[in-house]
């Protein structure tokens, strides 16, 4: 039999870590070579035990988990990460992509979708689980494609969106921005259109999750 994918699986939830861990070591192609809890304890266990894949959470104690990305595709070239994220955000899609990280999970999503990564990720291939490719503009779109949906909107639109996520109305956009509410309404339009988005409800609640605001 082939050697199995060897795996760091590195997230500050323990239970989550365990239940990782747990599915991982049931799959007889892939083993479980070290763990950890923060963000230099995956540094530690990637450069001591060279794994494969690095499962890595997005959000841990420590240093910024993509100046660890950074720091790692240096010292270990030939490993590939596997980012794990409890809010799936269009700017984090874009972080990662940008350092390089090919493999991208939402802990929303079914666990197995971990496996799928990591056989991907260990194949040389790039993975995405459902709830994140929901965000990646499909080859067909034009402009973006291949991005999130957040990469296409510009500033200004940026700028409409925060206002409307804040709950001013058309019209306190317009002053605000110095400009028509006929302009208000086209952006408002073009940020529905780009984000496929339909009402203003669902539009707030996307600046709240993208951190454009605070809920």
């Amino acid at each position: 039999m082939p050697e199995p994918i060897t795996v760091v699986v590195a997230d500050d939830h323990a239970l989550i870590r365990s239940a990782v861990v747990g599915v991982v070591n049931a799959t007889p192609d892939i083993r479980v070579v070290g763990e950890a809890e923060t963000t230099e304890g995956a540094h530690a266990e990637a450069l001591a035990k060279s794994p494969r894949v690095l499962v890595l959470d997005i959000d841990m104690p420590g240093k910024d988990v993509f100046q660890l990305v950074v720091e790692l595709k240096r010292e270990r070239p030939t490993m590939e990460v596997l980012v794990l994220t409890g809010a799936v955000q269009d700017r984090l899609i874009q972080s990662a992509r940008q350092f390089g990280v090919r493999g991208y999970v939402s802990k929303a999503d079914r666990i197995d979708t971990v496996i799928d990564g990591i056989r991907e990720l260990s194949k040389g291939n790039a993975y995405l689980s459902p709830s994140v490719r929901d965000r990646i503009l499909p080859p067909d779109s034009g402009r973006g494609a291949g991005g999130t949906k957040g990469e296409r909107l510009s500033d200004r639109e940026l700028e409409v969106l925060r206002y409307v996520g804040r709950g001013f109305a058309k019209k306190q956009i317009a002053e605000m921005m110095s400009i028509s509410v006929k302009t208000v309404d086209k952006h408002v339009t073009t940020v529905m259109e780009k984000l496929d988005i339909h009402d203003r409800v669902e539009l707030a609640r996307y600046a709240i999750r993208e951190g454009l605001i605070k809920a």
